[in-house]
């Protein structure tokens, strides 16, 4: 029995988040996001290793060549305090004999389902966002059937009720999710979740992200469910596709099994309109290698594979590690723009503020943001054709290019803005320095004249008056010209 031979499926569920060094919401985002502040912790169940260090040398060999190397810096941690990325592992899943489970409690399944938990990741990077990483696999064969793979997909993902109402209907909602193995108990029914703990993540999420530094918050950025990638071995469903895909998406299955496979239904199929049901499923559907039994999809919150039981197992290697690294690096291009934009909303806010702090700021917002558009934000990431498809399937579905057109245009406008604003202090300055002249040059000129001798001396009348008098009737002429001068603007 091969590796791959144990698993029916394969779970990979991201977490997305957005991080912040406590106290630092004030501060220009070059600070906030310095991960040189983060104090993490020298004790607990993370370690910080370089991100190739978990991975067999075969699979980096061929993960290092598909990919260009100038990516490289984005998805792997160097181990330097400038690296993009600091990547942690969980410790408990590196042992060896290790049986960590994940095990999701469903409304009328007697058992919950239970998943071998391979490994558990964390991954901070320098925009201020980073996301938790859980590798499922589900190696019992009594939960191995088509809706099992559904609801494991569906209920494993929901880490907060979506709306107030599931707390007690439980129709989108696991009745509980828990990770055992670790020591601890880290569990959560939702049934504490309070009217005001929108976008509050399950309290396990909570606590592992927690446990990596002391003075770290986070909240989720993207949704309020994970990000699924998951492959599924099934040779009756691939007689369906194989051939004859285009008729298949458009009559689909008994059950639309792939549309709910896909677009992660793990109840009934949430598109009753065949037209627009075929449109989604045409552009979702990845259809290369139809004939060699493999189907591969990408939403904007999932990307699939549906095999066979034949299927190599390097297939399924490929896409644990060369295709879920894909999956992280768009993911974390989508959450920091986010980011960003959580960043303008919150300098737009500023108005009261002096215009050398809102200046700072936007420097600041801009300077990261060419960052991030120069290092992170690729439109290219490998020269192998599957890769580029695939790639830029993720980047339509997730509206990659759109987000960026339109955070480039608001990020641009607020430059403008304290632009505005600059040229309007310097020119009220300027108004200032030229009124002053003014006001004094009835003196400069009297001085300038006469010197530095009493007028008297020099016009032969005796007496300060005449000086003062002059001075006096200059500063009046000054101080009309500057009025006329105001009322004209």
């Amino acid at each position: 029995m091969t590796t791959k031979d144990k698993y029916f499926s394969y779970h990979i569920f991201y977490f997305p988040f957005k991080w912040n060094v406590e106290g630092g919401n004030e501060m220009n985002l070059s600070e906030q996001i310095d991960m040189n502040r983060i104090r993490f912790r020298e004790t607990g169940g993370w370690l910080r290793t370089t991100s190739t260090s978990g991975v067999d040398a075969v699979n980096l060999y061929n993960e290092k060549n598909y990919y260009y190397q100038f990516v490289h810096k984005v998805l792997y941690d160097d181990g330097s305090e400038e690296s993009l990325i600091r990547h942690f592992e969980r410790l408990e899943s590196q042992k060896e004999g290790s049986d960590i489970r994940y095990r999701i409690k469903v409304k009328n399944r007697e058992k919950p389902y239970s998943l071998k938990v391979d490994a558990m990741n964390l991954n901070l990077y320098a925009t201020g966002v980073g996301f938790l990483s859980l590798y499922l696999g589900n190696d019992r064969e009594d939960q191995s059937a088509p809706a099992d793979i559904l609801f494991i997909n569906q209920y494993g993902r929901r880490i907060m009720p979506p709306f107030f109402g599931d707390i007690v209907l439980r129709n989108e909602t696991a009745e509980s999710l828990e990770i055992e193995g670790l020591g601890k108990e880290l569990r959560d029914d939702f049934y504490g979740y309070q009217i005001n703990d929108a976008w509050k993540p399950a309290s396990f999420i909570a606590e592992l992200i927690e446990e990596v530094a002391v003075n770290l918050s986070f909240e989720p950025v993207i949704d309020d469910r994970m990000f699924v990638i998951c492959w599924y071995k099934n040779d009756s469903l691939c007689k369906s596709y194989k051939g004859k895909l285009d008729e298949y998406l458009k009559k689909g299955s008994d059950d639309d099994f792939w549309y709910r496979f896909l677009f992660v239904d793990g109840g009934s199929c949430t598109c009753q309109n065949d037209e627009m049901k075929y449109e989604l499923l045409k552009s979702h559907t990845y259809p290369r290698w139809e004939k060699w039994n493999s189907l591969y999809g990408a939403t904007r919150y999932s990307m699939v594979y549906l095999t066979n039981n034949g299927v190599p197992d390097y297939l399924l290697t490929y896409f644990e590690t060369i295709y879920a690294r894909m999956v992280e690096l768009v993911l974390m291009q989508r959450a920091s723009m986010l980011r960003f934009s959580e960043e303008v909303t919150k300098v737009s806010h500023l108005s009261h503020q002096e215009t050398e702090v809102i200046s700072k700021r936007i420097s600041s917002l801009y300077k990261e943001y060419i960052h991030f558009v120069n290092q992170i934000y690729f439109r290219e990431v490998t020269a192998q054709d599957q890769g580029i498809e695939l790639y830029d399937m993720l980047q339509k579905n997730l509206k990659m290019e759109d987000y960026v057109k339109d955070l480039d245009g608001e990020i641009g406008e607020l430059h403008q803005y304290v632009s505005l604003m600059d040229d309007r202090d310097r020119n009220k300055k300027a108004t200032m320095l030229n009124n002053l002249a003014t006001l004094f040059l009835p003196v400069s000129v009297i001085t300038g004249f006469w010197g530095m001798n009493e007028v008297c001396s020099v016009v032969k009348v005796s007496g300060f008056g005449w000086q003062l008098v002059t001075l006096i009737a200059g500063i009046l002429f000054a101080l009309c010209f500057i009025y006329s001068k105001k009322r004209r603007l």
